[in-house]
Formats: C-alpha cells, structure tokens, sequence
C-alpha cells in the first residue's frame, strides 16, 4: 500500500514564495544587531561551607540598606563596587573548587572589565570573580561601608 503525502511539495523555484529571504540572509542580518549592555552574564563560584555563612550573614546584615533583591543580585553589587575601587582588589591567596556554588549576573560591561582583570592577574574568570567577591568582603569586616549609589550597574558612555 503506497502513502499519499499529506501536503504536496514543491521543488520548483517558481512556486516558494518569492518574499521570504533565504536562511543566509537572515543569519547575517542577526551578526549585525548589537548586544544589550545590560544583557545578564551568569557566572558562578565556588565557596566553602564557612564562606557560604559569612556571605549570607553579610546579605542579611546589609540587604535592606542596599536594597538588595535576593543574594544573588547582593553579589553582583559586591562585584560592581569591587570593580570601581580597583585599590581594594586583590587576587585570591586561597581557592578551592567545592560543590556549592553562588552565582552572580554582571551586565556586558562588568562581564568585560572582569575579563580584562583575570587576563592582569593571570587567574581564570572564576577565580578572579571569587577574589574580587572576597577582597570586597574583607573590606566590609575591616569597616568598610557600601552605598546603595556606589553599587548602580555600570553604564555604557554616549
């Protein structure tokens, strides 16, 4: 028994319809468009089980003065104040690769100039992202304070 197909196909180039663009030509046009700036990056560190409470410690102690939505944006504001006072930054003395990870969503801009940082320390992404979490802070345990206006995201200049 022989099966009818349910639509018939067209093989001939003058029976497609001559408006839709070839794939190619779509495909192009997307390498044009720009990224976002404030497209999120997800990255993730590792952290010990005694870091784990000394960070959510430090969220619980200063969410509500930096208005922090959950823990995760509370690390990305760590990150953002890390990477606009350069002095305080210091490569991780001590890392370890564990199970539990914490993540953090730099925008395009701080995803780079992270970038850029382990390329001048030499470090991968992760372990310059976990020395720049923890070189904040150890600055917030020295005495350190954070304002809400200094961990705003970083913009593109127009």
């Amino acid at each position: 028994m022989k099966y009818k197909p349910i639509a018939p196909l067209y093989f001939d180039e003058e029976k497609t319809n001559p408006k839709s663009a070839p794939k190619s030509e779509l495909r192009n046009n997307d390498r044009d468009r720009r990224t976002r700036f404030d497209k999120a990056a997800p990255m993730k560190f590792p952290v010990t089980e005694d870091e784990h409470r000394q960070l959510r410690w430090t969220y619980q102690k200063l969410k509500k003065e930096l208005q922090a939505d959950s823990i995760t944006h509370f690390f990305t504001m760590l990150v953002r104040f890390g990477l606009s006072h350069r002095d305080l930054l210091s490569p991780p003395p001590t890392y370890r690769n564990t199970e539990t990870h914490k993540t953090v969503k730099p925008n395009q801009i701080e995803k780079e100039m992270l970038t850029r940082l382990s390329i001048q320390w030499n470090l991968s992404e992760r372990k310059t992202l976990y020395g720049v979490i923890f070189s904040v802070l150890n600055y917030i345990e020295k005495g350190g304070r954070l304002t809400h206006e200094e961990v705003q995201p970083f913009r593109p200049s127009k």
